[in-house]
């Protein structure tokens, strides 16, 4: 009986090591006035200092990712290692004037000290980099 104890105990808690091993992020989808295009905001927990369109993506010269659809940009994120979680769309607005927006929860597995948001850079991120 004890042996059993301790294989349930050792299993509840490499489950636990484990769920503890995950980086989170939120991407926002904004759609493009007047366009099919779309950009993604992403939260992963930084301090905002600046204005939400500095949250957006971006590559590696700075310029805004943008991306045809909202699947185009769920495939970059995955490219980088992150998995689907959970999607919920928020309206903001009054009845004739309202926009939604579509959130994303994204996680990732992360192994030692891993960097989990290596590749991942917004328009902020870029410009302090910069000095």
């Amino acid at each position: 009986m004890k042996k059993l104890i301790m294989i349930v105990m050792a299993a509840l808690f490499s489950i636990t090591l484990h769920a503890q091993n995950r980086a989170y992020c939120e991407i926002v989808e904004h759609s493009i006035p007047f366009s099919k295009d779309t950009k993604i905001t992403i939260d992963f927990g930084q301090k905002r200092e600046k204005a939400i369109r500095q949250q957006l993506l971006v590559d590696e010269n700075g310029e805004n990712l943008v991306f045809n659809s909202k699947i185009d940009a769920l495939n970059y994120m995955n490219k980088l290692g992150w998995e689907f979680l959970q999607a919920y769309t928020v309206v903001s607005g009054s009845d004739g004037d309202s926009k939604s927006y579509i959130h994303w929860l994204l996680y990732k597995e992360i192994k030692g000290d891993e960097d989990p948001y290596k590749g991942i850079s917004t328009k902020e991120i870029h410009e302090k980099s910069k000095k």
